[in-house]
């Protein structure tokens, strides 16, 4: 029996693509009091959307370029910054095929400390921060050091949440989704302004407030099944408690699985 739409969560957007009219018809909408959230009123110092390149994949990558978008509780735009950075260390082929920077580039940039301790007087330090950013477990890291206090809050996982049914949930899929204008090219300003538009929509499409976005992706979906390995397309919540403690002890903390599992009290020991 499919469930009936929830008004709260409908997606008013008037140029729906064919994609988008699928996608919507197969939601399975669930309201934050269904999914058995408590919503804590959050506030913050700074809100900031973040986006780095970095010199590649492998264990110990650094930032060649940063921006950021600093933006208000009622989702408006403050002001952004950008700049290349010198990671003091090679740039990979691969990653310089992707985002186009090349160690000539970066050679005179300054370096994130430098950047962000000097250049913005260590602006964070003393702050309590929501980073919002698309695959959050990649950038949170580089940037949280330099925050008294930082919360995530993932523009990917929101995705997940908002349109299950997705075909992926890369930054220019989900856009397109939602009808962002804004392209994202793999440079970090124009990923991060994609990454605010993405932020904007979610909240105004669904008439959610940071709280409540937050609550949100921290939820349990009920229906949120394995995208890999040999429980793929098994609902999260049925796994084998053996198989799910496995999951926990291997992946990083921050993975949206684990997220779930650790949120999933019949499973997680």
């Amino acid at each position: 029996m499919q469930q009936p739409e929830n008004p709260r969560f409908k997606d008013s957007s008037d140029d729906k693509s064919r994609l988008d009219l699928i996608l919507m018809r197969s939601h399975r909408w669930y309201t934050i009091l269904e999914l058995g959230v408590v919503i804590k009123n959050s506030t913050f110092d700074n809100y900031i959307v973040v986006d780095f390149e970095t010199t590649g994949l492998a264990p110990g990558y650094r930032p060649v370029e940063i921006a950021w978008l600093e933006f208000d509780e009622n989702f408006r735009e403050i002001n952004s910054v950008e700049s290349l950075i010198n990671p003091q260390m090679p740039i990979e082929h691969g990653a310089e095929k992707v985002h186009g920077i090349s160690d000539a580039m970066v050679k005179d940039a300054p370096t994130l400390d430098d950047f962000i301790t000097v250049q913005h007087a260590d602006k964070f330090r003393n702050s309590n921060v929501l980073v919002v950013a698309h695959n959050a477990k990649f950038d949170y890291p580089m940037f949280a050091p330099y925050c008294a206090h930082a919360t995530q809050l993932c523009t990917m996982n929101l995705g997940r949440k908002f349109y299950p049914a997705a075909p992926s949930y890369k930054l220019g899929v989900l856009a397109k989704i939602c009808g962002v204008q804004k392209v994202p090219t793999h440079r970090a300003l124009d990923d991060v302004e994609t990454s605010f538009a993405l932020l904007q929509h979610f909240a105004t499409a669904n008439s959610l407030s940071i709280s409540e976005l937050i609550a949100l992706e921290q939820a349990v979906d009920p229906d949120a099944v394995m995208p890999f390995g040999k429980h793929k397309g098994t609902k999260i919540v049925d796994l084998p408690k053996d198989y799910a403690i496995w999951l926990i002890n291997t992946l990083d903390k921050d993975d949206w699985v684990v997220r779930q599992l650790r949120n999933t009290p019949d499973l997680y020991i």
